[in-house]
């Protein structure tokens, strides 16, 4: 569980940050406080530079053994990299079990563990439970944990002595986003800007809601205030920089992304993926594949080398390096993603793409049905039949959304997929019925357009005409009976 800081603890923290790499890197001695060096392992451990996080510990607890802020950060350290039962031997050798940091620590390792009454009680325990930091750091821990009902309880506790209160007023903004009450979470981050129109984090919480409900321009808006007030922070480039990114406009996206991951707001990893993919989305396959060995650089520096995430790298590279057509690179690829995980069916999806873009139709059919057995959903059903269709292999994909159709009639927009293709093998009673299931089924104008091009060959033509009959008269039929 993170430190939940204020901007002005941030700040102090990057400087502090600073001189610690400064030392490191000039192999000199620096000598820090226990929660300050707590405070720089949870800041490299939220980046997911785990090595980094253990060796201040390490160094910390030489200097200050058995601290017990230190000890909460080890034992933390050890729930980011999935070792529960470490992470509880570290909790269980604090003497202070009366702190209320420890009894956090504690309770959650109760809450992953399901065992929610207990975690209850043990929260109760803590001193000074009505305080407001206290009330903070318990409603933040069960949203964390997935408890959102046990977060509402400790809202409602600080409810009648705190209302007005600022911090209050923050918090309850903060867990109604969280819960995905967005309205009523807008009105008060609007309260909360009123009284403090210059605070970045109350319009970054404004972003956040209007990101969730797609609202992208009032995103933007909301984002440019933030860094009005501040313009070196950094969560604000990296939403504004998601929001171009899900508009569509790469240049923006990738010119945030930089200035986000210049001030340390999101890992440079996760940046430089965002980055990859907005240039292959400028087709600038060169540059996307540059970006995604930087990922990969990332991920070897850090020592985690199997990192899931390494996955959508490696298949990203592989789909940019096909453009660029160097398909033997393209599948040495999707090989390192297999040796993360075998029975990753993205992997396998991406392979028959390579091997229909280099015209074996026998091997991408043997990785699709390898995807197909590994990941058996709807959704590797369509994105299989999608790859057959943007590859021009117009039978397959028909099969492959026909199997979607069957499982789920309303899923995406398979009847449009296959009106479409119906229309295009002549199969005009198909057409009509998965027209008629269309969200924005084809009408006679744009029959009458298709029929009047010149380029249809005359059989056609002679079926466009007896759907466009056929439409008419439906038509009139319909309007007969009304």
């Amino acid at each position: 569980m993170g430190r939940k800081n204020s901007p002005s603890a941030k700040k102090k923290l990057a400087t502090l940050i600073t001189h610690y790499e400064e030392a490191k890197a000039e192999n000199r001695q620096l000598y820090l406080d226990a929660d300050q060096l707590a405070d720089i392992a949870d800041w490299y451990a939220f980046r997911r530079k785990f090595e980094e996080a253990q060796e201040v510990i390490t160094y910390g607890l030489k200097i200050h053994p058995g601290n017990t802020d230190l000890l909460i950060e080890q034992a933390y350290l050890y729930l980011d990299t999935q070792k529960p039962q470490k992470a509880k031997k570290v909790a269980d050798s604090i003497t202070e079990d009366f702190d209320s940091e420890v009894k956090l620590l504690k309770a959650e390792l109760l809450l992953n563990e399901g065992k929610l009454e207990e975690a209850q009680w043990l929260l109760n325990t803590i001193e000074d439970a009505d305080e407001l930091a206290t009330i903070t750091d318990v409603v933040f821990l069960y949203l964390d944990t997935g408890y959102p009902e046990a977060a509402k309880e400790w809202i409602d506790r600080g409810k009648s002595r705190y209302a007005e209160n600022e911090e209050y007023m923050a918090l309850t903004a903060d867990y109604l986003t969280s819960t995905h009450q967005m309205e009523p979470a807008i009105t008060y981050y609007n309260k909360l800007i009123d009284q403090s129109p210059f605070n970045p984090s109350y319009w970054l919480g404004l972003v956040r809601c209007y990101f969730i409900q797609e609202q992208i321009d009032k995103a933007i808006e909301a984002c440019d205030f933030a860094l009005a007030a501040d313009d070196q922070y950094g969560e604000a480039y990296a939403y504004k920089a998601h929001c171009f990114f899900y508009l569509n406009n790469p240049d923006d996206a990738i010119k945030n992304y930089q200035k986000a991951i210049e001030f340390k707001a999101i890992p440079p990893e996760l940046g430089y993926m965002f980055m990859g993919i907005s240039y292959g989305n400028k087709e600038e396959w060169q540059k996307a594949n540059e970006y995604y060995d930087k990922v990969i650089a990332c991920f070897e520096e850090a020592g985690d080398k199997l990192s899931i995430l390494l996955i959508d790298t490696y298949t990203s590279k592989a789909f940019a390096l096909s453009r660029l057509s160097r398909y033997e690179e393209a599948h040495e690829s999707c090989e390192k993603a297999k040796e993360i995980n075998p029975n990753e069916g993205l992997i396998y999806l991406t392979e028959g793409k390579l091997y229909l873009t280099e015209g074996l139709e026998d091997e991408a059919a043997i990785s699709f049905d390898k995807a197909i057995k590994t990941a058996p959903d709807i959704e590797m059903w369509y994105m299989v039949a999608s790859a057959y269709s943007e590859n021009d292999y117009l039978p397959e994909a028909k099969e492959y959304f026909e199997k979607v159709y069957r499982m789920n009639p309303k899923y995406e927009d398979v009847t449009k997929k296959l009106s479409v293709l119906s229309l295009m093998y002549g199969e005009i009673d198909n057409f009509f019925k998965y027209n008629k299931e269309c969200e924005q089924p084809l009408e006679e104008d744009t029959i009458l357009k298709l029929l009047n091009c010149p380029e249809h060959m005359e059989e056609d033509k002679r079926m466009l005409k007896e759907v466009w009959e056929r439409m008419k008269k439906e038509k009139k039929n319909t309007k007969g009976k009304k």
